[in-house]
């Protein structure tokens, strides 16, 4: 029997495939378990919350990132595999906080319905971790709407919140390996307590009054609140809107106010505003990208957080004039 999951499923989708393809799931009724595949199947949105989940799974869990390098969570569509993985995970991380615009949706009646488990079946555990973030740390600005700022990663003593987040949803998904989940995401809060104290003495390499970073969108107010940045994106937090003749004007003005030398282009943001900023301001535009919304390349440092934020500080420093 297709559980309610499914049924509720069909009709969120319906509108925005066409019927042919949501019928395409014969049933997506998820498999009882058996003694014969007892791994966990872990699925996550974005590539931040890919990296925790794979160190805390380590050998004992599958873990699928639906989105990759340079992939944009904001504007990001799931595709009809993307919606099949999601119905057949056991365990679902998502970001929260409004990041995945578009699925919002869908992952929020998924998570409705995980509390529903047929007899012999795993319950499906479905996890927002951005969300274990307490409210009143969050930051909230008028021009955000009415959804808080999501970028909480670059605030790396708020992203241990959402890395014990997902150790604590492993648990209740796979409670028999608890303790080896539980060591795994206390490491991993290590190597950010350590991030962050090395990430501090950085931006103290930098005089206050040229801590100053221009980007093409406000993916770095967490890291300005965090590390003593001031900071100026052209686009809001969501990169579904674009910068306005405005924002542009007055991303020039401030540059030129404060001397700010150097602008960054971001590796998931198109950078037209921001080399039409840099060519009208009189600034450099660095050719180094900053990374905001997504890492980098599996096979390269910054396709792991902690190998993506440091690259993002030392570009910063270097380009200000850090020592």
């Amino acid at each position: 029997m297709i559980r309610p999951i499914v049924s509720r499923m069909l009709r969120t989708v319906a509108t925005a495939l066409p019927l042919v393809a949501v019928l395409a799931f014969p049933a997506c009724q998820r498999a009882p378990a058996t003694n014969d595949d007892a791994t966990l199947d872990v699925v996550c949105t974005t590539t931040m919350l890919t990296d925790i989940a794979r160190a805390i799974a380590g050998e004992d869990a599958r873990v699928t990132g639906l989105m990759g390098p340079g992939v944009d969570p904001h504007l990001y569509a799931m595709t009809r595999a993307d919606q099949k993985a999601l119905l057949d995970a056991d365990l679902v991380i998502y970001h929260g906080l409004h990041l995945e615009g578009k699925m919002v949706e869908f992952l929020t009646e998924l998570g409705a319905d995980s509390e529903d488990a047929a007899p012999g079946e795993r319950r499906k555990v479905v996890v927002a971790a951005a969300e274990a973030i307490p409210k009143e740390r969050l930051i909230q600005n008028p021009l955000f709407g009415e959804y808080p700022d999501p970028h909480v990663w670059f605030d790396l003593e708020l992203w241990q919140a959402a890395v014990r987040r997902v150790a604590e949803a492993f648990v209740t998904a796979d409670p028999s390996r608890r303790e080896a989940y539980l060591e795994r995401g206390r490491r991993y809060e290590s190597e950010l307590a350590e991030l962050h104290t090395w990430a501090k003495s950085q931006a103290e390499k930098i005089p206050e009054s040229r801590r100053r970073i221009v980007t093409s969108h406000d993916a770095f107010n967490y890291l300005g609140r965090a590390y003593g940045f001031d900071v100026r994106g052209l686009q809001g937090i969501s990169t579904e809107t674009q910068a306005g003749l405005k924002d542009i004007e007055e991303a020039i003005q401030y540059i030129r106010e404060h001397d700010v030398p150097v602008v960054f282009a971001e590796t998931s943001v198109r950078s037209a505003e921001i080399e039409h900023v840099a060519r009208n301001a009189g600034c450099r535009l660095s050719d180094r990208k900053l990374y905001s919304d997504a890492l980098g390349s599996p096979a390269t440092p910054e396709g792991t957080f902690t190998g993506m934020f440091r690259h993002n500080l030392r570009t910063i420093v270097e380009e200000l004039g850090g020592n």
